[in-house]
This record gives structure tokens, C-alpha cells and sequence, in this order.
């Protein structure tokens, strides 16, 4: 119904948001298939062996048929219990409500005016008994009925005939890609931008998932160097289509989905403080990304729109591969729709050789991908807005002049702190040396006192033996006369 599908975009977006690792993604869909018809070929479809992680978005072909909710929670109980007993936990489970009947689109009703589908309050049956039961089984939930209804009623406002879908009922490409959105922020993948960079009007610029040096404002523009830790997704035309529509219900969506849904499949740019009249061109490398107004790049543009972004031409490719494993899964996978239709038989040896050969094919494309990421991952570039009326080379040789003129003053402020240090430290050994000399001279000082004491004791000692020695020779002196 589409060449993009919802398991193909978290694909490219796991990507292009972790391009160290190799995540498969395998869509195990068959046309016209119920919960019921999965149960029947569980075990003998060898593609649902291996799996670590299940998501599973079925209900639509029950709700055609007119089956029961409690008949098609029975079969899902069922099929979880087969999961589980492979060895999957609750917490590796994903169940996605149904996608929306498109029963308001101008398509859907003939010349009659009788509408040719109409059993969206089946499915909403289907979503109110989910919900409980699969808190009770332990499993994940996501609602992406509601957001699908909610856009489809905002781009009918102004043309009934706008929808999410292909006939009312398969979603389109942009039906598949918020499908996808709803599972990336289910999973925390609200928080900005696949990789980011914002420059305020004053100061240095920040960047998100990513890492930016060597950074430079003149007047004629600004310039530094980022090394992203993500890869652009690729610019195509389904992407940047569902981009625009989520924009265009920027304020719907911001307490839907997330603060700026539009930004979750983008390379951003934010440059705050430019004149908003004027116009600047965006350079990546050598590559002329576009021109852009001051108002415009204040807001945020995508990098990773331009055909000429130097990621581009790989992501494309990658893209292409990805669209291909599409086509090759549901060659496939057509096997059991003629099976279930019962224009086949199942027999497990050609079976066999048919899953061989898909497995063969799509691990090859999946091996070309991740060689392309190989050969562009990790790779930093220089980025340059600048005003329109200038050059990137007259932007460079003004950074140079700064820099050197940087260069002199850091030199000449080196100098002088030299200087300061070499003049503090002479004064310092002065001030050491005569504090020393006063301590020498109070030393010496100390030792005279000393020395004086210690004399003066000595010297009133004699004194006082010498008093008593003349003393004692004139009692002597007395008494001699005495006995004369």
C-alpha cells in the first residue's frame, strides 16, 4: 500500500540515532492476517524464531470481519503466552492499538453516500478491553489510534478529502510515520532532536548529542566545528511531507506527543541574535546548505533537508536498501497469505528454501547498510552561517586575524604575567633575605643579652666571695690588735 512502513522508519531511525549498533527489525505482517491466522503459523514460520522483541499491531482484519472483542482478546492472550514460553518477557512485548477506520474521509463514501467502511466503534471496543488486559498480562500498551485520530480531524478541517491512510483503512506514509513517532516517544524519544546545535545571541554555543569545539562569532557570521554522535535521516520526500503536517499542527501536538514533535527526525540548527530581516547562507564543509533568514534560523531549520547536505547521498542509499528489505520481506511473507487463503499448502522443505533465500537477501542489504554507516559515522565537519553579502573565505580570514590578534595579546599578557611574577618573586626573596638578616641580628642580639647575664651572674658572685674574704681579714685585723 506504501513503500514506507512504520517498522522501516524505526529502522532508519535507530540508524541514524545509534549508528555504533545493529539492531534487525523484522516485520513478520501478513496481508489480510488476524491474530487467529498468526496463532496458526507461529510454529511453523521459521522467521518468527530469534526474535528477542515483539511488537504487534493487529485488529483490523477482526474488526472487517465483525469478530468479537472478547474472541480476538482471547486470540491475544494466546499469542502473548507463545511469546512468553519463547523466552520473551512482559517488558519485551509492545501491543499497539489498532489504526484508525478513516469513516470521515471524502473517499469513503460513493455517488450512494452510504459509506463502504464503517467499524471504527468495533475497534474502539477493541482499545477499551486492551488497555486493562494487557496490564494484567504484564505487557506494554500504546494508544496510536487516538493520536492518528486526532491529526486526521485537524488536516480535515480544511479538506475532507486530506487523510492518514491509503482507503480508509492502511495507513499511509504518514499515517506509518507517526505510528512510528508514537513508538520512538513511547520509548523516551521526546527529549529533542536526533542531534542539535544552538547558538545563543551572546556566548558560547551548546550542542545536543554531539560535540562542537573551536567556535568563532564575527561580524560577518559565526563558525566552529561539530562531530555529531547521530546521522541525518534521509531527506525524502514522505519525510519532510510528515514533518510539515506535524508543524502545521505544532499546537495539537505539543501535549500529544511531545514539547516539539516536529523535531524528532531532525539535524537542528538554532542561531539566536541575528538580524531578522537579513539573509545568511549555511555552509557544511564546502557544501551550500542554503539561505536562510535571521527569523528563520532564530526558529530552527532541519540541516538535514538539504539535498546538499554531505550525509545525504549515503542516507539516501541506505534508504533505498531499506526500501528494498521492504519489498524482499514481503515477497515472503506472501507465502502465508496464499496459505491462508488456501491457494497453497504448507510443507516445511520449500518453506525452508524460500526463508533461506529471504534471509539470504535481506542480510545482505542489512550488511550493505551498516558498511555505508561505517564509512560516514563519526565524521566532524565545519559549519558556517554567514550574512549573504559575504564570503566564507573573508569569514575565515577574520577568524585568522582574531586569532592571531588572540594569539598576541594571550603572548603579551604571558609576558607581562612573567614579568609580574619574576618582579613579585624578587620582592619576595628581598623581603625573605631582610627578614632573615632582622632574625640574624635578634639571634644575635639574644645570644649578647645572654652572654651579659651570665657574666653579671658570675661577676656578683665574686663580688660577694670577695667582700667576704675582706671581711673576714679585717675581723681578723680586730682581733690581732686586741691581743696586743
Amino acid at each position: 500500500y506504501t513503500s514506507v512502513n512504520y517498522v522501516n522508519v524505526l529502522q532508519l531511525y535507530y540508524l541514524s540515532r545509534f549508528p555504533q549498533k545493529e539492531v534487525e527489525f523484522r516485520n513478520l505482517g501478513a496481508a489480510g492476517y488476524k491474530v487467529s491466522d498468526i496463532l496458526s503459523i507461529y510454529n511453523q514460520d521459521p522467521a518468527f524464531r530469534g526474535i528477542n522483541k515483539a511488537v504487534i499491531m493487529l485488529g483490523t482484519n477482526e474488526a472487517i470481519l465483525g469478530i468479537s472483542p472478547e474472541k480476538y482478546i482471547g486470540n491475544m492472550e494466546k499469542l502473548i503466552g507463545k511469546l512468553k514460553e519463547d523466552g520473551l518477557l512482559g517488558e519485551d512485548i509492545l501491543i499497539l492499538s489498532p489504526p484508525i477506520c478513516d469513516e470521515t474521509c471524502s473517499m469513503n463514501y460513493g455517488k450512494s453516500g452510504k459509506p463502504r467502511w464503517a467499524f471504527e466503534s468495533r475497534l474502539l471496543a477493541y482499545m477499551d478491553m486492551l488497555e486493562s488486559k494487557t496490564a494484567e498480562w504484564g505487557v506494554g500498551y500504546l494508544d496510536i489510534h487516538t493520536p492518528m485520530q486526532q491529526l486526521t480531524e485537524e488536516i480535515q478541517r480544511e479538506d475532507k478529502s486530506n487523510t492518514l491512510t491509503t482507503d480508509c483503512i492502511h495507513p499511509n506514509a504518514a499515517g506509518q510515520m507517526l505510528i512510528a513517532s508514537c513508538i520512538l516517544q513511547s520509548q523516551g524519544a521526546d527529549d529533542g532532536p536526533l542531534s542539535g546545535i544552538f547558538v545563543p545571541e551572546e556566548g558560547e554555543a551548546g550542542a545536543v548529542r554531539g560535540e562542537l569545539t573551536d567556535f568563532y562569532r564575527g561580524e560577518m557570521g559565526i563558525c566552529f566545528t561539530f562531530q555529531p554522535e547521530t546521522l541525518p535521516m534521509a531527506a525524502t520526500e514522505e519525510l519532510l511531507q510528515f514533518q510539515s503536517s506535524l508543524e502545521a499542527a505544532d499546537t495539537l501536538y505539543r501535549d500529544l506527543l511531545a514539547e516539539q514533535p516536529a523535531l524528532l527526525f531532525r539535524q537542528q540548527l538554532q542561531v539566536m541574535g541575528l538580524s531578522e530581516d537579513a539573509f545568511y547562507k549555511v555552509y557544511l564543509g564546502e557544501n551550500d546548505l542554503g539561505t536562510f533568514s535571521g527569523r528563520e534560523l532564530a526558529e530552527g531549520i532541519n540541516l538535514a533537508a538539504s539535498e546538499n547536505h554531505p550525509m545525504q547521498m549515503s542516507m539516501q542509499q541506505i534508504d533505498e536498501w531499506s526500501r528494498k528489505r521492504h519489498k524482499e520481506i514481503v515477497k515472503y511473507r506472501n507465502i502465508w497469505v496464499e496459505i491462508a487463503m488456501q491457494r497453497a499448502t504448507y510443507e516445511k522443505a520449500p518453506i525452508q528454501a524460500k526463508y533461506e533465500k529471504w534471509r539470504t537477501a535481506d542480510e545482505e542489504l542489512r550488511n550493505a547498510m551498516y558498511a555505508e554507516v561505517r564509512g560516514i559515522e563519526n565524521k566532524p565537519f565545519q559549519l558556517t552561517v554567514i550574512e549573504e553579502d559575504y564570503s566564507v573565505e573573508e569569514l575565515m580570514q577574520d577568524k585568522k586575524e582574531a586569532e592571531e590578534r588572540a594569539q598576541r595579546e594571550a603572548e603579551q599578557a604571558k609576558r607581562e604575567a612573567q614579568e609580574r611574577a619574576k618582579k613579585e618573586a624578587e620582592e619576595l626573596a628581598e623581603k625573605q633575605a631582610e627578614e632573615a638578616r632582622r632574625a640574624t641580628e635578634a639571634l644575635e642580639a639574644a645570644k649578647q643579652k645572654a652572654e651579659r647575664e651570665r657574666l653579671m651572674r658570675k661577676g656578683g658572685i665574686g663580688f660577694v666571695v670577695c667582700g667576704g674574704l675582706v671581711f673576714l681579714i679585717m675581723v681578723v685585723r680586730k682581733r690581732s690588735r686586741g691581743q696586743r
